[in-house]
Protein backbone atom coordinates (compact mmCIF):
# COMPACT_ATOMS: atom_id res chain seq x y z
CA UNK A 1 0.00 0.00 0.00
CA UNK A 2 1.43 3.54 -1.15
CA UNK A 3 2.41 5.84 2.25
CA UNK A 4 -0.18 8.24 0.99
CA UNK A 5 -3.11 6.15 1.40
CA UNK A 6 -2.01 5.13 5.17
CA UNK A 7 -2.38 8.98 5.84
CA UNK A 8 -4.77 11.44 6.56
CA UNK A 9 -5.93 14.42 4.04
CA UNK A 10 -3.89 17.07 5.66
CA UNK A 11 -0.51 15.04 6.02
CA UNK A 12 -1.12 13.59 2.83
CA UNK A 13 -1.39 17.10 1.34
CA UNK A 14 2.03 18.18 2.89
CA UNK A 15 3.74 14.74 1.75
CA UNK A 16 2.74 15.51 -1.75
CA UNK A 17 4.59 19.11 -1.38
CA UNK A 18 7.49 18.08 -0.10
CA UNK A 19 7.46 15.23 -2.34
CA UNK A 20 5.73 15.75 -5.34
CA UNK A 21 6.92 12.91 -7.13
CA UNK A 22 4.83 10.91 -4.79
CA UNK A 23 1.80 12.58 -5.87
CA UNK A 24 2.58 11.82 -8.96
CA UNK A 25 3.45 7.89 -8.51
CA UNK A 26 -0.33 7.97 -6.80
CA UNK A 27 -2.03 9.60 -9.97
CA UNK A 28 0.10 6.78 -12.10
CA UNK A 29 -1.12 4.15 -10.02
CA UNK A 30 -4.52 5.67 -9.70
CA UNK A 31 -5.07 5.78 -13.77
CA UNK A 32 -3.80 2.25 -14.22
CA UNK A 33 -6.49 0.18 -15.84
CA UNK A 34 -8.97 2.45 -15.79
CA UNK A 35 -10.45 4.58 -19.14
CA UNK A 36 -9.15 7.67 -20.31
CA UNK A 37 -11.83 10.01 -19.33
CA UNK A 38 -10.09 13.61 -21.87
CA UNK A 39 -11.09 14.46 -24.95
CA UNK A 40 -7.32 15.46 -25.49
CA UNK A 41 -5.55 18.56 -26.74
CA UNK A 42 -4.69 18.13 -30.35
CA UNK A 43 -4.77 14.33 -30.40
CA UNK A 44 -4.47 14.16 -34.26
CA UNK A 45 -2.13 16.17 -35.30
CA UNK A 46 0.97 14.13 -35.33
CA UNK A 47 -1.25 11.55 -38.08
CA UNK A 48 -2.34 14.70 -40.31
CA UNK A 49 1.16 15.82 -40.30
CA UNK A 50 3.15 12.56 -41.52
CA UNK A 51 -0.41 10.77 -43.26
CA UNK A 52 1.16 11.92 -46.56
CA UNK A 53 4.33 10.45 -46.05
CA UNK A 54 3.19 6.89 -44.73
CA UNK A 55 4.10 4.10 -46.54
CA UNK A 56 0.85 1.84 -45.40
CA UNK A 57 -2.70 1.52 -45.42
CA UNK A 58 -5.14 4.34 -43.13
CA UNK A 59 -8.50 4.03 -41.63
CA UNK A 60 -10.33 6.78 -43.67
CA UNK A 61 -11.96 9.70 -41.99
CA UNK A 62 -15.33 8.80 -42.65
CA UNK A 63 -15.06 5.39 -41.05
CA UNK A 64 -13.06 7.20 -37.82
CA UNK A 65 -16.06 9.20 -37.25
CA UNK A 66 -18.83 6.49 -37.98
CA UNK A 67 -17.60 3.93 -36.04
CA UNK A 68 -17.23 5.95 -33.07
CA UNK A 69 -13.37 6.10 -33.22
CA UNK A 70 -12.93 9.46 -31.73
CA UNK A 71 -14.53 8.19 -28.56
CA UNK A 72 -12.75 4.93 -28.43
CA UNK A 73 -9.32 6.85 -28.46
CA UNK A 74 -10.50 8.89 -25.46
CA UNK A 75 -11.32 5.63 -23.54
CA UNK A 76 -7.87 4.61 -24.57
CA UNK A 77 -6.05 7.04 -23.98
CA UNK A 78 -4.24 7.04 -20.67
CA UNK A 79 -1.34 7.92 -21.95
CA UNK A 80 1.34 10.69 -19.71
CA UNK A 81 2.21 12.90 -22.46
CA UNK A 82 0.72 14.72 -25.34
CA UNK A 83 3.52 12.34 -27.30
CA UNK A 84 2.04 9.34 -26.20
CA UNK A 85 -1.16 10.91 -27.19
CA UNK A 86 -0.60 11.69 -30.47
CA UNK A 87 1.43 8.68 -31.45
CA UNK A 88 -1.63 6.48 -29.99
CA UNK A 89 -3.98 8.18 -32.58
CA UNK A 90 -1.50 7.62 -35.38
CA UNK A 91 -1.58 3.77 -34.13
CA UNK A 92 -5.16 3.56 -34.59
CA UNK A 93 -5.43 5.26 -37.84
CA UNK A 94 -2.33 3.10 -39.71
CA UNK A 95 -2.47 -0.25 -40.61
CA UNK A 96 -0.44 -2.93 -40.04
CA UNK A 97 1.12 -5.24 -42.40
CA UNK A 98 3.97 -7.29 -40.30
CA UNK A 99 2.79 -9.54 -37.78
CA UNK A 100 6.14 -9.30 -35.93
CA UNK A 101 5.04 -6.03 -35.40
CA UNK A 102 2.00 -6.48 -34.13
CA UNK A 103 2.85 -9.49 -31.98
CA UNK A 104 6.06 -6.99 -30.82
CA UNK A 105 3.24 -4.43 -29.07
CA UNK A 106 1.26 -7.78 -27.54
CA UNK A 107 4.58 -8.68 -26.28
CA UNK A 108 5.78 -5.41 -24.37
CA UNK A 109 1.91 -4.77 -23.22
CA UNK A 110 2.48 -8.16 -21.63
CA UNK A 111 5.67 -7.26 -20.10
CA UNK A 112 4.42 -3.69 -18.79
CA UNK A 113 1.17 -5.37 -17.45
CA UNK A 114 3.62 -7.82 -15.46
CA UNK A 115 6.44 -5.75 -14.21
CA UNK A 116 5.15 -3.08 -12.58
CA UNK A 117 8.68 -1.50 -11.28
CA UNK A 118 9.36 -1.14 -14.88
CA UNK A 119 5.97 0.49 -16.20
CA UNK A 120 6.11 2.89 -13.45
CA UNK A 121 9.93 3.83 -13.95
CA UNK A 122 8.94 4.65 -17.32
CA UNK A 123 5.68 6.77 -16.56
CA UNK A 124 7.90 8.65 -14.05
CA UNK A 125 10.63 9.76 -16.65
CA UNK A 126 7.58 10.09 -19.14
CA UNK A 127 5.98 12.42 -16.70
CA UNK A 128 8.37 15.37 -17.63
CA UNK A 129 6.84 16.29 -21.11
CA UNK A 130 3.36 15.36 -19.25
CA UNK A 131 2.03 19.45 -19.78
CA UNK A 132 -0.37 19.73 -22.73
CA UNK A 133 1.84 22.49 -23.86
CA UNK A 134 3.95 19.35 -25.39
CA UNK A 135 1.39 18.90 -27.90
CA UNK A 136 3.10 21.57 -30.21
CA UNK A 137 6.16 19.39 -30.63
CA UNK A 138 4.65 17.61 -33.59
CA UNK A 139 4.60 20.95 -35.57
CA UNK A 140 8.28 21.80 -34.59
CA UNK A 141 9.65 18.59 -35.75
CA UNK A 142 7.22 17.36 -38.61
CA UNK A 143 5.64 20.46 -39.90
CA UNK A 144 6.86 22.92 -41.70
CA UNK A 145 10.41 24.62 -41.88
CA UNK A 146 10.43 27.69 -39.87
CA UNK A 147 11.41 30.78 -42.15
CA UNK A 148 15.02 31.61 -41.48
CA UNK A 149 15.67 34.93 -39.48
CA UNK A 150 16.22 38.39 -41.54
CA UNK A 151 19.50 39.82 -41.06
CA UNK A 152 21.16 37.63 -38.76
CA UNK A 153 24.50 39.00 -38.75
CA UNK A 154 22.78 42.37 -38.09
CA UNK A 155 21.21 40.95 -35.54
CA UNK A 156 24.32 39.64 -33.35
CA UNK A 157 26.19 43.25 -34.21
CA UNK A 158 23.13 44.55 -32.52
CA UNK A 159 23.06 42.20 -29.74
CA UNK A 160 27.29 42.69 -29.08
CA UNK A 161 26.37 46.46 -28.63
CA UNK A 162 23.62 46.10 -26.39
CA UNK A 163 25.86 44.09 -24.26
CA UNK A 164 28.66 46.40 -24.98
CA UNK A 165 26.27 49.19 -23.51
CA UNK A 166 24.82 47.25 -20.85
CA UNK A 167 28.47 46.59 -19.62
CA UNK A 168 29.83 50.29 -20.38
CA UNK A 169 26.83 51.91 -18.16
CA UNK A 170 26.89 49.58 -15.30
CA UNK A 171 30.67 50.19 -15.29
CA UNK A 172 30.30 54.05 -15.56
CA UNK A 173 32.00 54.55 -18.55
CA UNK A 174 28.60 55.75 -20.19
CA UNK A 175 25.64 57.06 -18.85
CA UNK A 176 22.43 55.21 -17.73
CA UNK A 177 20.19 56.60 -20.01
CA UNK A 178 22.00 54.49 -23.26
CA UNK A 179 20.55 51.48 -21.40
CA UNK A 180 16.79 52.68 -21.48
CA UNK A 181 17.63 53.96 -25.89
CA UNK A 182 18.94 50.17 -26.27
CA UNK A 183 15.85 48.69 -24.19
CA UNK A 184 13.52 50.74 -26.24
CA UNK A 185 15.07 49.45 -29.59
CA UNK A 186 15.36 45.92 -28.70
CA UNK A 187 11.47 46.05 -27.72
CA UNK A 188 10.70 47.17 -31.17
CA UNK A 189 12.93 44.08 -32.21
CA UNK A 190 11.09 41.65 -30.34
CA UNK A 191 7.62 42.51 -30.93
CA UNK A 192 8.43 43.27 -34.82
CA UNK A 193 10.84 40.08 -35.04
CA UNK A 194 9.96 37.30 -32.67
CA UNK A 195 6.68 38.11 -31.99
CA UNK A 196 5.41 36.42 -34.82
CA UNK A 197 8.33 33.27 -33.88
CA UNK A 198 6.93 32.97 -30.33
CA UNK A 199 4.73 30.22 -31.37
CA UNK A 200 7.44 28.01 -32.81
CA UNK A 201 10.34 28.80 -30.32
CA UNK A 202 8.64 27.64 -27.75
CA UNK A 203 7.75 24.30 -29.41
CA UNK A 204 11.60 24.26 -30.58
CA UNK A 205 12.61 24.81 -26.75
CA UNK A 206 10.18 21.62 -25.70
CA UNK A 207 11.57 19.53 -28.50
CA UNK A 208 14.93 19.63 -27.14
CA UNK A 209 13.11 19.12 -23.34
CA UNK A 210 13.15 15.47 -25.18
CA UNK A 211 16.62 14.49 -25.17
CA UNK A 212 17.07 14.60 -21.46
CA UNK A 213 13.99 12.28 -21.25
CA UNK A 214 15.51 10.02 -23.92
CA UNK A 215 18.49 9.67 -21.81
CA UNK A 216 16.81 9.04 -18.56
CA UNK A 217 14.59 6.27 -20.25
CA UNK A 218 17.70 4.81 -21.67
CA UNK A 219 19.05 4.05 -17.84
CA UNK A 220 15.72 1.85 -16.93
CA UNK A 221 17.12 -1.85 -17.24
CA UNK A 222 15.54 -3.60 -19.54
CA UNK A 223 15.81 -6.51 -22.16
CA UNK A 224 16.40 -4.35 -25.41
CA UNK A 225 15.64 -6.97 -27.40
CA UNK A 226 12.02 -7.56 -25.99
CA UNK A 227 11.24 -3.80 -25.96
CA UNK A 228 12.94 -2.48 -28.86
CA UNK A 229 12.28 0.76 -28.81
CA UNK A 230 14.56 1.35 -25.76
CA UNK A 231 16.91 -0.20 -27.33
CA UNK A 232 16.79 2.01 -30.04
CA UNK A 233 16.57 4.87 -27.61
CA UNK A 234 19.98 3.93 -26.52
CA UNK A 235 21.31 3.17 -29.62
CA UNK A 236 20.77 6.73 -30.93
CA UNK A 237 22.28 8.62 -28.02
CA UNK A 238 25.09 9.74 -30.06
CA UNK A 239 23.08 11.27 -33.01
CA UNK A 240 20.68 12.96 -29.81
CA UNK A 241 24.24 14.41 -28.74
CA UNK A 242 24.83 16.01 -31.68
CA UNK A 243 21.93 17.58 -31.88
CA UNK A 244 21.91 18.77 -28.48
CA UNK A 245 25.00 20.27 -29.32
CA UNK A 246 23.67 21.93 -32.06
CA UNK A 247 21.37 23.64 -30.65
CA UNK A 248 22.68 23.78 -26.95
CA UNK A 249 22.75 27.50 -26.84
CA UNK A 250 19.24 27.73 -27.43
CA UNK A 251 18.55 24.82 -25.37
CA UNK A 252 19.99 27.18 -22.27
CA UNK A 253 16.85 29.16 -22.50
CA UNK A 254 14.95 26.04 -21.53
CA UNK A 255 16.39 25.55 -17.66
CA UNK A 256 14.57 26.58 -14.63
CA UNK A 257 17.62 28.69 -13.47
CA UNK A 258 17.97 31.05 -17.04
CA UNK A 259 14.11 31.25 -17.23
CA UNK A 260 13.53 34.08 -14.22
CA UNK A 261 16.26 36.18 -16.15
CA UNK A 262 15.81 35.61 -19.75
CA UNK A 263 12.97 38.79 -19.95
CA UNK A 264 16.26 41.08 -19.03
CA UNK A 265 18.60 39.41 -21.10
CA UNK A 266 16.15 39.73 -24.13
CA UNK A 267 15.68 43.40 -23.60
CA UNK A 268 19.06 44.49 -22.81
CA UNK A 269 20.76 42.60 -25.73
CA UNK A 270 18.55 40.22 -27.45
CA UNK A 271 20.02 37.00 -25.89
CA UNK A 272 17.32 34.80 -26.64
CA UNK A 273 16.54 36.24 -30.46
CA UNK A 274 20.32 35.41 -31.20
CA UNK A 275 19.97 32.06 -29.95
CA UNK A 276 16.99 31.48 -32.10
CA UNK A 277 18.58 32.33 -34.68
CA UNK A 278 21.72 30.41 -34.65
CA UNK A 279 19.23 27.38 -33.60
CA UNK A 280 17.65 27.79 -37.07
CA UNK A 281 21.12 27.31 -39.11
CA UNK A 282 21.31 23.86 -37.28
CA UNK A 283 17.73 22.97 -36.62
CA UNK A 284 17.11 20.87 -40.57
CA UNK A 285 20.57 18.91 -39.24
CA UNK A 286 18.74 18.07 -35.60
CA UNK A 287 15.24 17.40 -37.44
CA UNK A 288 15.81 13.77 -38.11
CA UNK A 289 17.26 13.14 -34.41
CA UNK A 290 14.18 15.18 -32.89
CA UNK A 291 11.60 13.65 -35.10
CA UNK A 292 13.31 9.66 -34.06
CA UNK A 293 13.21 11.16 -30.12
CA UNK A 294 9.23 11.98 -30.23
CA UNK A 295 8.49 8.65 -32.45
CA UNK A 296 9.97 6.67 -29.47
CA UNK A 297 9.51 8.27 -26.64
CA UNK A 298 6.06 8.13 -28.10
CA UNK A 299 5.48 4.64 -29.10
CA UNK A 300 6.57 3.61 -25.37
CA UNK A 301 4.20 5.91 -23.56
CA UNK A 302 1.44 4.67 -26.11
CA UNK A 303 2.58 1.22 -25.36
CA UNK A 304 1.83 1.53 -21.94
CA UNK A 305 -1.13 2.67 -22.59
CA UNK A 306 -2.66 -0.22 -24.71
CA UNK A 307 -1.36 -2.39 -21.55
CA UNK A 308 -3.72 -0.61 -19.54
CA UNK A 309 -6.39 -1.00 -21.98
CA UNK A 310 -6.13 -4.86 -22.18
CA UNK A 311 -5.69 -4.98 -17.97
CA UNK A 312 -9.06 -2.84 -18.41
CA UNK A 313 -10.54 -5.60 -20.91
CA UNK A 314 -9.12 -8.95 -19.83
CA UNK A 315 -11.88 -10.59 -22.47
CA UNK A 316 -9.78 -9.85 -25.17
CA UNK A 317 -7.65 -12.12 -27.91
CA UNK A 318 -5.11 -12.25 -30.01
CA UNK A 319 -6.74 -12.55 -33.75
CA UNK A 320 -5.77 -14.60 -36.74
CA UNK A 321 -5.19 -12.61 -39.36
CA UNK A 322 -6.23 -14.66 -42.58
CA UNK A 323 -5.73 -14.05 -46.49
CA UNK A 324 -8.83 -15.24 -47.13
CA UNK A 325 -12.59 -13.59 -47.00
CA UNK A 326 -13.45 -15.04 -43.47
CA UNK A 327 -14.62 -13.12 -40.69
CA UNK A 328 -15.17 -15.16 -37.80
CA UNK A 329 -15.89 -13.13 -34.34
CA UNK A 330 -16.61 -15.22 -31.03
CA UNK A 331 -18.30 -13.54 -28.10
CA UNK A 332 -17.67 -9.84 -29.70
CA UNK A 333 -18.71 -7.06 -28.29
CA UNK A 334 -18.48 -3.52 -28.73
CA UNK A 335 -15.87 -1.08 -26.71
CA UNK A 336 -17.92 1.70 -25.48
CA UNK A 337 -20.86 -0.41 -23.89
CA UNK A 338 -20.95 -0.38 -20.23
CA UNK A 339 -22.54 -4.02 -20.03
CA UNK A 340 -22.42 -5.71 -23.68
CA UNK A 341 -24.58 -8.16 -24.94
CA UNK A 342 -22.04 -10.63 -26.64
CA UNK A 343 -22.99 -11.80 -29.80
CA UNK A 344 -20.80 -14.60 -32.51
CA UNK A 345 -20.82 -14.45 -35.91
CA UNK A 346 -19.19 -16.24 -39.03
CA UNK A 347 -18.80 -15.19 -42.96
CA UNK A 348 -16.83 -17.70 -45.03
CA UNK A 349 -16.31 -15.88 -48.63
CA UNK A 350 -19.87 -14.36 -47.75
CA UNK A 351 -21.55 -11.22 -47.10
CA UNK A 352 -24.10 -10.45 -44.06
CA UNK A 353 -27.96 -9.03 -44.52
CA UNK A 354 -29.02 -7.99 -40.77
CA UNK A 355 -32.27 -7.06 -40.58
CA UNK A 356 -34.52 -5.90 -37.50
CA UNK A 357 -36.22 -2.85 -35.98
CA UNK A 358 -34.26 0.51 -34.66
CA UNK A 359 -32.80 -0.07 -31.45
CA UNK A 360 -32.61 -3.71 -31.83
CA UNK A 361 -28.91 -4.09 -32.06
CA UNK A 362 -28.62 -4.72 -35.70
CA UNK A 363 -26.29 -1.17 -35.90
CA UNK A 364 -24.18 -1.84 -32.82
CA UNK A 365 -23.23 -5.06 -34.35
CA UNK A 366 -22.15 -4.24 -37.47
CA UNK A 367 -19.76 -1.57 -35.88
CA UNK A 368 -18.74 -4.01 -33.28
CA UNK A 369 -17.15 -6.49 -36.05
CA UNK A 370 -15.85 -3.43 -38.12
CA UNK A 371 -13.71 -1.87 -34.79
CA UNK A 372 -12.51 -5.15 -33.84
CA UNK A 373 -11.33 -5.53 -37.80
CA UNK A 374 -9.82 -2.41 -36.95
CA UNK A 375 -8.12 -2.91 -33.64
CA UNK A 376 -6.77 -6.58 -34.68
CA UNK A 377 -5.05 -4.47 -37.99
CA UNK A 378 -3.78 -1.53 -35.66
CA UNK A 379 -3.31 -2.43 -32.03
CA UNK A 380 -3.36 -6.34 -32.34
CA UNK A 381 -6.15 -7.25 -30.61
CA UNK A 382 -10.17 -7.71 -30.78
CA UNK A 383 -12.75 -7.43 -27.79
CA UNK A 384 -13.75 -11.49 -28.52
CA UNK A 385 -12.67 -14.90 -27.16
CA UNK A 386 -12.03 -15.55 -30.05
CA UNK A 387 -11.15 -14.29 -33.74
CA UNK A 388 -10.59 -14.87 -37.10
CA UNK A 389 -9.85 -11.55 -39.10
CA UNK A 390 -9.32 -10.56 -43.08
CA UNK A 391 -6.04 -9.42 -43.90
CA UNK A 392 -8.10 -5.91 -45.34
CA UNK A 393 -8.63 -2.23 -44.34
CA UNK A 394 -12.35 -1.41 -43.37
CA UNK A 395 -14.85 1.24 -45.09
CA UNK A 396 -17.94 2.23 -43.14
CA UNK A 397 -21.38 4.17 -44.01
CA UNK A 398 -22.88 4.59 -40.81
CA UNK A 399 -26.33 6.27 -40.73
CA UNK A 400 -26.14 9.14 -38.26
CA UNK A 401 -29.41 10.21 -36.89
CA UNK A 402 -28.04 13.50 -35.99
CA UNK A 403 -26.57 14.69 -38.51
CA UNK A 404 -26.87 18.16 -40.27
CA UNK A 405 -27.26 16.38 -43.92
CA UNK A 406 -30.70 16.00 -44.78
CA UNK A 407 -32.83 15.59 -48.21
CA UNK A 408 -31.05 15.31 -51.44
CA UNK A 409 -27.79 16.41 -49.59
CA UNK A 410 -27.65 13.02 -47.62
CA UNK A 411 -28.72 11.14 -50.27
CA UNK A 412 -26.34 12.51 -52.60
CA UNK A 413 -22.93 12.10 -50.08
CA UNK A 414 -24.80 8.56 -49.91
CA UNK A 415 -24.15 7.51 -53.64
CA UNK A 416 -20.78 9.55 -53.79
CA UNK A 417 -19.25 7.56 -50.85
CA UNK A 418 -20.98 3.69 -52.13
CA UNK A 419 -19.49 4.85 -55.87
CA UNK A 420 -16.09 4.66 -53.67
CA UNK A 421 -16.60 1.11 -52.14
CA UNK A 422 -17.47 0.39 -55.53
CA UNK A 423 -14.22 1.38 -57.08
CA UNK A 424 -12.26 0.04 -53.69
CA UNK A 425 -14.00 -3.26 -54.12
CA UNK A 426 -12.98 -3.63 -57.79
CA UNK A 427 -9.22 -2.72 -57.15
CA UNK A 428 -8.81 -4.74 -54.08
CA UNK A 429 -7.85 -1.92 -51.98
CA UNK A 430 -10.84 -2.90 -49.27
CA UNK A 431 -12.42 -5.67 -48.94
CA UNK A 432 -14.76 -5.11 -46.19
CA UNK A 433 -17.54 -2.71 -45.77
CA UNK A 434 -19.88 -1.79 -43.03
CA UNK A 435 -23.04 -0.03 -44.24
CA UNK A 436 -25.94 1.22 -42.39
CA UNK A 437 -29.57 0.92 -43.98
CA UNK A 438 -28.74 1.83 -47.31
CA UNK A 439 -30.60 5.09 -49.06
CA UNK A 440 -32.93 5.65 -45.93
CA UNK A 441 -34.10 8.77 -47.52
CA UNK A 442 -35.36 7.42 -50.76
CA UNK A 443 -38.81 6.15 -51.93
CA UNK A 444 -39.42 2.58 -51.15
CA UNK A 445 -39.86 1.20 -54.51
CA UNK A 446 -36.49 2.52 -55.55
CA UNK A 447 -34.45 1.92 -52.30
CA UNK A 448 -34.99 -1.20 -52.54
CA UNK A 449 -34.13 -1.58 -56.29
CA UNK A 450 -30.82 0.34 -55.95
CA UNK A 451 -29.71 -1.25 -52.61
CA UNK A 452 -29.92 -4.70 -54.24
CA UNK A 453 -28.27 -3.56 -57.36
CA UNK A 454 -25.46 -1.61 -55.13
CA UNK A 455 -24.91 -4.82 -52.58
CA UNK A 456 -24.97 -7.67 -55.50
CA UNK A 457 -22.46 -5.72 -56.42
CA UNK A 458 -20.14 -5.00 -53.95
CA UNK A 459 -20.21 -8.74 -53.20
CA UNK A 460 -18.89 -10.39 -56.11
CA UNK A 461 -15.29 -8.57 -54.72
CA UNK A 462 -15.60 -7.89 -50.96
CA UNK A 463 -17.44 -8.69 -47.65
CA UNK A 464 -20.54 -6.80 -46.75
CA UNK A 465 -22.17 -6.33 -42.98
CA UNK A 466 -25.50 -4.38 -43.76
CA UNK A 467 -28.34 -3.67 -41.85
CA UNK A 468 -31.80 -3.07 -43.14
CA UNK A 469 -35.41 -2.38 -42.60
CA UNK A 470 -36.59 -3.98 -45.89
CA UNK A 471 -37.30 -7.40 -45.04
CA UNK A 472 -37.68 -8.08 -48.94
CA UNK A 473 -34.13 -7.83 -49.74
CA UNK A 474 -33.79 -11.20 -47.79
CA UNK A 475 -35.64 -13.18 -50.38
CA UNK A 476 -33.21 -11.25 -53.23
CA UNK A 477 -29.63 -11.39 -51.71
CA UNK A 478 -29.51 -14.79 -49.71
CA UNK A 479 -27.49 -16.16 -52.90
CA UNK A 480 -24.23 -14.16 -52.04
CA UNK A 481 -25.62 -12.52 -48.13
CA UNK A 482 -25.75 -14.98 -44.83
CA UNK A 483 -29.38 -13.86 -43.52
CA UNK A 484 -29.32 -12.82 -39.52
CA UNK A 485 -31.63 -10.83 -37.38
CA UNK A 486 -32.32 -9.47 -34.17
CA UNK A 487 -35.75 -9.26 -32.59
CA UNK A 488 -38.02 -7.32 -30.95
CA UNK A 489 -40.12 -9.34 -27.65
CA UNK A 490 -42.74 -7.47 -26.14
CA UNK A 491 -42.75 -9.70 -23.07
CA UNK A 492 -39.29 -8.86 -21.78
CA UNK A 493 -37.91 -6.01 -19.73
CA UNK A 494 -36.29 -3.49 -22.60
CA UNK A 495 -38.25 -5.42 -25.54
CA UNK A 496 -34.70 -6.11 -27.06
CA UNK A 497 -32.34 -9.11 -26.04
CA UNK A 498 -29.76 -7.90 -28.71
CA UNK A 499 -28.94 -11.21 -29.45
CA UNK A 500 -27.83 -12.30 -33.16
CA UNK A 501 -29.93 -14.74 -34.96
CA UNK A 502 -29.48 -16.86 -38.00
CA UNK A 503 -31.89 -16.70 -40.53
CA UNK A 504 -34.77 -14.28 -42.28
CA UNK A 505 -36.71 -12.02 -40.10
CA UNK A 506 -40.17 -13.99 -40.45
CA UNK A 507 -42.01 -12.19 -37.16
CA UNK A 508 -43.53 -9.65 -36.73
CA UNK A 509 -43.57 -7.97 -33.76
CA UNK A 510 -43.23 -4.33 -34.23
CA UNK A 511 -46.75 -3.87 -33.93
CA UNK A 512 -47.30 -5.83 -30.39
CA UNK A 513 -45.16 -3.33 -28.92
CA UNK A 514 -47.00 -0.44 -29.84
CA UNK A 515 -49.80 -2.53 -27.55
CA UNK A 516 -46.67 -2.90 -24.89
CA UNK A 517 -46.11 0.84 -24.86
CA UNK A 518 -49.89 1.77 -24.55
CA UNK A 519 -51.53 2.95 -27.95
CA UNK A 520 -55.01 2.79 -28.48
CA UNK A 521 -56.35 -0.99 -28.87
CA UNK A 522 -58.38 0.24 -32.11
CA UNK A 523 -55.02 1.71 -33.77
CA UNK A 524 -53.40 -1.99 -32.92
CA UNK A 525 -55.95 -3.56 -33.95
CA UNK A 526 -55.98 -1.83 -36.73
CA UNK A 527 -52.48 -2.50 -37.56
CA UNK A 528 -52.90 -5.70 -37.49
CA UNK A 529 -55.38 -6.21 -39.68
CA UNK A 530 -53.17 -4.14 -42.47
CA UNK A 531 -51.09 -6.74 -42.27
CA UNK A 532 -52.53 -9.85 -42.06
CA UNK A 533 -54.49 -8.66 -45.22
CA UNK A 534 -50.95 -7.22 -47.16
CA UNK A 535 -50.26 -9.25 -50.54
CA UNK A 536 -46.56 -8.60 -49.08
CA UNK A 537 -46.01 -12.63 -49.23
CA UNK A 538 -43.02 -11.97 -46.43
CA UNK A 539 -39.91 -12.96 -46.89
CA UNK A 540 -37.90 -16.11 -47.77
CA UNK A 541 -35.50 -17.93 -45.60
CA UNK A 542 -31.76 -18.61 -46.99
Amino acid sequence: MSILNLLSVPKRALIERVFPKQKLLADIRSRWGQPGERHAWRPGIHFELTRAAANAELVDDKTWLDLEFPEIFSRLDTTTTPLGRQYLFSMMRTYVDDPSKLAERQACSRILRSDVALRESLQLRLAALRDDGHADIADCVFGEMPRTMMYPRLLLLWSAVGLLTLVAAISGVWPVWTIFATVAVNLVIIIRTFGGLRRHSEALKRALAMLPVADALCRVKVDAVAFRALGQLCEQAPVRKQAQNRLRWFALFQREAVQWVTIWFNVTFLAELVAYAHALKHFAQARVALQSTFELLGSIDAVVALASCLERCPDHCIPDISSAALIEMHDGYHPLLASPVRNSLRLDGRSALIAGSNMAGKTTMIKMVGINIILGRTLGFCLASRATIPHSSVMASIRREHSVESGNSHYFGEIERLQTFIESARCGSCRVFIIDELFSGTNTIERIAIAQAVLEELAEDAQVLVTTHDVELQQDLFADYDLYHFQENPDIEGFFDYRLKQGAAVERNAIRLLERVGFPEEVVARAMHLVASSSNPGPVSA
